[in-house]
């Protein structure tokens, strides 16, 4: 069994602590276990905090990554937001001696030091490299043959394209192989690069956050989606949360249940929709539940 440091971050035990239960659950099924460490700290929060103190952000990040280094831990995130600061925490440091000391420097009083020698790794990684979509598809006990799932993987891990070195930032693919990989059909919308609009909504205009949200639905409605997949806990909440603000301010007149791949993953494996959390979500769609249930009979 492949072990990784545990790395959930703030935003998800707090807000959706049920996507932290799920994703325990499922990639206990995939034969990964998740270890938990205590001494984690907020990654730190990439946007606000990393633009305003870029060494602090980067010596809080390099702590957290040295903790894990100390068990002999490569860390698993299931959080954009924590894998973007994480990743180019590492990424940085590792190219620069001079920073890398300097950090270490700073940190010296915490008895903790950054080397650098282990992996940071997303949920997404963890699964094409560790398990493979070839066997992750021989785990499916009910292949999700007729839902048709549009597919958002959000900013975080996808760019900077020289760090992350992962997907298209042009034209995404990899979640949707990931969904195919369930035996779902893709939806292929116009705005599939459009961001959630998650941070605009907390440092931006929340009206403008709503409008690109409203877009984005609709754009997916229009491919006849029966639900959203994401990899990302703030795109979760918008699309969940703000999907249902928006839909208050523009009558939307339709209901897209978003899901947090792990869920996906956990009904493509024989969960139930109560035992992947679903009756915790502020959107939900009965022609959704209803299709799901009659395929898993």
């Amino acid at each position: 069994m492949k072990k990784f440091a545990f790395f959930k971050g703030c935003f998800i035990p707090i807000r959706l602590p049920h996507l932290e239960r799920v994703s325990e659950m499922v990639f206990k099924d995939l034969d990964i276990e998740l270890v938990k460490l205590d001494d984690f700290s907020c990654c730190p929060e990439p946007i606000g905090f990393g633009l305003n103190d870029k060494l602090t952000w980067l010596t809080l990040a390099a702590r957290n990554i040295a903790i894990a280094e100390e068990k002999g831990l490569d860390i698993l995130t299931i959080c954009n937001g924590c894998y973007y600061t994480l990743k180019q925490t590492d990424s940085v440091l590792k190219g620069n001696k001079e920073l890398k000391d300097k950090v270490n420097d700073i940190m010296r009083d915490t008895g903790h030091r950054f080397e650098g020698a282990f992996e940071i790794k997303h949920f997404v990684h963890a699964i094409l490299e560790d398990i493979g979509l070839e066997k992750l598809g021989e785990k499916v006990k009910h292949p999700l043959k007729e839902i048709k799932v549009a597919c958002h993987t959000g900013c975080h891990l996808i760019s900077p394209v020289e760090i992350f070195r992962f997907d298209d930032q042009y034209d995404p693919v990899i979640l949707e192989r990931m969904v195919s990989a369930l035996g779902a059909s893709v939806s292929d919308y116009d705005l599939k690069t459009l961001c959630c609009g998650w941070t605009l909504s907390n440092y931006g205009s929340k009206a403008s956050a709503s409008n690109l949200i409203r877009d984005k639905l609709k754009s997916m409605k229009k491919t006849q989606a029966d639900c959203i997949t994401v990899t990302c806990p703030q795109c979760f909440y918008q699309f969940d949360t703000g999907q249902a603000v928006a839909s208050r301010s523009y009558s939307l007149g339709f209901s897209l249940p978003v899901l947090f791949y792990p869920q996906l993953l956990g009904l493509a494996l024989g969960y139930k929709l109560d035992e992947v959390f679903y009756e915790r979500h502020r959107v939900k769609s009965s022609a959704f539940e209803a299709k799901l249930e009659e395929m898993l009979e």
